[in-house]
């Protein structure tokens, strides 16, 4: 289990393991190298993009497979390492990457899940049949989820269920996270009386409010969430979250169901409807889905280790689809939303099955460093629009698609995902500035032409995007350095050629740097339980610039974090 991180340039400087071919050599060199260059990234800090915000490194579980149950959830009396019934390499993990935010308890299972099932003596909480096809104990409830919260020193956000549930349960729900203990004035001239509802949170072991500020009011209500329309939604939408109570101006933020993938027509309808009726919805983002993964005649994409050059490419194409994702919906929203942001709570890639931990472990997975590239790419992404992103949740954090762990019984591993998740760090809370990468493009070998995918699919309206950016990133300059430190991020999908760069900084000289790099030469190297650190982050060595610029050398199938000063 990796321990808790130490500083980043401690680390760095402290590493041996850096490759050779990754140093630079002398200034002659650099000279020679620059008027080589395979590409040359500029980074602009005059023009920023917004902070980013550390919640676009957020989490998801879900009752689904192995995630909860397993990989979660051992109970308290396990002989796996636990505390207080939660799995101690889970919580370990998820606070070396300092998850922000968690989602819960899906995902589909929310819509069927009566959240009143997970109170009281888990001896006599009632076993239901689940939307997956399994069956749930309940012995993970809402208690449960909010100590995971805490455990981690995450935020809680709670996908509330509206296909099967009435409005008032949602009010009482909210009422249950958020009234504070003890009495409360009353509405008319008679003594203040105990909140009832905040009583039964005490006895259930928690007299202190869960202060919840995330409320997600359904989840894919277009397929799973009940195959409603955009209106008829819009319309539920309201009905939820009018007159919900508030306790001590604590803010609610209302997350409303997005679309399916770039169905764009689902945003503007939506809004429409929204903004129809003269009371202004309370509205703080907007969900939006999208997996890396399917086309027009399949849902999962290939298998998640044997995968050829061509499906390797072409996956990190469709990872690059969330640049059209992010801005189509921004568009579609209209400029009467723009105090309304995009929340990409369910995304990662989406594989057949094959690679699963065993049979009860529906959608897990396997990860390779195909799975950090296209990590990579999608963070880089978010930052490139920190602006209009709020929040994005990896689907989902253990034992289910794109996840930062693996578990059973025993057995625990991190995935290469986790180790992008610790290496792109340095970016949360620092201000994105533009950065222009200029690098000839990889032909995506599979794209043909396709038509939208609709219906119940969590894969949405797909286009095959025709090709790959040979060289791409984000950069961000971090708070607190007054301009003088850079973080650059930069992803080479290209399998066999290093690309040389020149690095500049305009208005700027840079003085120094120092770097991690993650990259194998297979890349569908990967960790298991027996090879549990077969992929690691190495150090780059100190990097000296020439005449204010920096040459390096991204090598093949690579995720490079920098942390250059400036002068």
């Amino acid at each position: 289990m990796p321990r808790a991180r130490s500083s980043r340039r401690s680390f760095l400087k402290s590493s041996t393991l850096a490759a050779a071919s990754l140093a630079l050599r002398g200034s002659h060199a650099l000279a020679q190298a620059a008027t080589q260059a395979d590409a040359h990234i500029e980074v602009i800090p005059a023009e920023p993009i917004g902070t980013i915000a550390p919640e676009l490194y957020s989490h998801f579980i879900e009752h689904l497979g192995g995630v909860i149950y397993d990989g979660v959830w051992v109970g308290e009396s396990s002989r796996i390492p636990n505390i207080n019934g939660i799995r101690k390499d889970f919580i370990d993990t998820m606070r070396a990457v300092q998850a922000p935010v968690l989602r819960w308890p899906g995902g589909c299972f929310a819509d069927s899940y009566d959240w009143r099932d997970g109170l009281g003596p888990r001896g006599k909480r009632p076993a239901r049949s689940a939307f997956w096809s399994q069956q749930d104990t309940n012995a993970y409830g809402l208690h449960e989820f909010m100590h995971t919260c805490s455990a981690i020193g995450a935020k809680p956000y709670l996908a509330a269920n509206i296909r099967s549930l009435p409005a008032r349960d949602f009010y009482q729900l909210i009422e249950y996270c958020n009234a504070p203990a003890g009495s409360v004035p009353s509405n008319s001239a008679a003594p203040a009386v105990p909140n009832t509802l905040a009583a039964e949170r005490a006895a259930n072991g928690d007299p202190a409010p869960f202060n919840v500020d995330y409320w997600g009011v359904g989840n894919e209500t277009w397929g799973c969430g009940g195959n409603q329309t955009p209106e008829e939604y819009a319309a539920a939408y309201r009905r939820f979250t009018a007159w919900t109570p508030g306790y001590d101006n604590h803010h609610l933020r209302f997350v409303a169901v997005g679309p399916n993938g770039d169905d764009a027509d689902w945003t503007r309808r939506l809004f429409a409807s929204l903004r129809s009726n003269p009371v202004h919805p309370r509205l703080w983002g907007l969900s939006v889905h999208y997996y890396t993964s399917g086309s027009a005649t399949k849902f999962a994409a290939g298998d998640a280790l044997q995968f050829n050059d061509a499906e390797y490419y072409d996956m990190l194409a469709r990872a690059g689809f969330m640049e059209n994702i992010i801005t189509d919906h921004w568009t579609a929203m209209g400029d009467n939303a723009r105090n309304v942001r995009l929340v990409v709570d369910e995304w990662g890639a989406w594989y057949g099955k094959g690679t699963e931990l065993g049979p009860a472990y529906n959608l897990s997975q396997q990860s390779t460093m195909r799975d950090a590239l296209l990590s990579g790419i999608t963070l880089d992404t978010f930052h490139r629009h920190a602006d209009k992103v709020a929040m994005a949740n990896v689907a989902q954090s253990i034992n289910c698609l794109h996840s930062l762990m693996l578990a059973q019984e025993d057995k625990f591993t991190v995935t290469p995902a986790f180790h992008v998740f610790r290496m792109y760090l340095p970016h949360r809370g620092s201000q994105a500035v533009r950065a222009q990468f200029t690098a000839d493009t990889i032909d995506n070998p599979l794209a043909v032409a396709e038509s939208p995918v609709g219906g119940n699919s969590a894969v949405g309206s797909i286009r095959k995007k025709t090709t790959l950016a040979g060289l791409s990133g984000s950069a961000s300059i971090a708070a607190n350095s007054n301009g003088k430190t850079l973080n650059l991020t930069v992803v080479n999908p290209h399998l066999t050629r290093a690309m040389t760069t020149e690095i500049a900084v305009r208005g700027a000289t840079i003085a120094s740097a120092i770097g991690t790099v993650l990259n194998e030469t297979d890349v569908h190297a990967h960790n298991d339980f027996a090879h549990p650190h077969a992929v690691q982050p190495r150090a780059v060595p100190t990097l000296n610039p020439a005449t204010g610029k920096l040459v390096h050398n991204f090598t093949p199938a690579s995720i490079t974090a920098l942390e250059i000063t400036l002068v």
